[in-house]
Formats: structure tokens, sequence, C-alpha cells
């Protein structure tokens, strides 16, 4: 036993020392919030909860179509229609999150568009890149 116990406290020494000081010192911690909130113009609050509600609801899809494959939740359009209200949960946590940069969504949308067009650059076609 003591084997174990020497193994795991070796493993939780290493953790801290590749953790970074934000991370484990408050008074650090709240110098990096302050210059974050700096940065995003006042809306650390704003882009705070945007993350992690982005991901609490990421989670809880997930934790539907987890059931959906493997524990045999019922096919039903009652679950479907929770899956598009989880779907939309995220959309307003990144209407959040965009909100807090200080940028329109829809930038967000066509940014990730030429992104995945120079990535794949015969995979998507759209009028609404024409209209840029």
């Amino acid at each position: 036993m003591s084997e174990t116990k020497d193994f795991f406290k070796e493993y939780c020494r290493f953790v801290d020392s590749v953790t970074s000081t934000p991370s484990k010192d408050d008074d650090v911690f709240n110098e990096r919030i302050a210059e974050l909130s700096k940065w995003l113009k006042g809306n650390y609050a704003r882009m705070d909860t945007a993350m992690t509600g982005l991901a609490g609801e990421a989670g809880e899809c997930a934790d539907l179509w987890k059931k959906l494959k493997f524990h045999g939740k019922e096919l039903s359009e009652e679950n479907r229609q929770k899956m598009i209200d989880e779907l939309g949960d995220i959309c307003w946590y990144l209407a959040n999150a965009s909100n807090a940069l200080g940028v329109d969504f829809d930038d967000i949308i066509r940014r990730n568009i030429e992104k995945l067009q120079a990535r794949h650059p015969h995979g998507f076609s759209s009028e609404y890149m024409k209209k840029k």
C-alpha cells in the first residue's frame, strides 16, 4: 500500500510543479483577473459567465448524446427537442462571449468560415460569404 501512496504523492508533487502561479496563488490570480478585465474593457464577468456556461451546456449536450448512444435513452421527439434546447443555450453563451469581446456574432461565424475554407478549400460554399 505504501508504494501506491508514494506514487500518488509523487504525482501530486508533479502536478503542483507544473501548475501555473495564478492557479495556485490568490493574490496573483486576482492580479490576472484585473489584467483580463482591463483587456476586456470591463467585461470579465460577462466572459467568465460565457466560458463557464459554454462548458456546462456542452457537457449537458454531450451527456444527453452519451445516454442516447450508450444507455438506451429513448430516441424520442422530446429528447430531440431537449438537444435543440441545449444547443440554443450554447448559442446564448456564445453571444455573451461575443459581447464580452465587443465583436458581432456574425463576424465570429464569418471568420470561422474563412478559417475552414482555407483549411478545406473545396468543402464550403455560401452566398453569405459573397456579401462580406
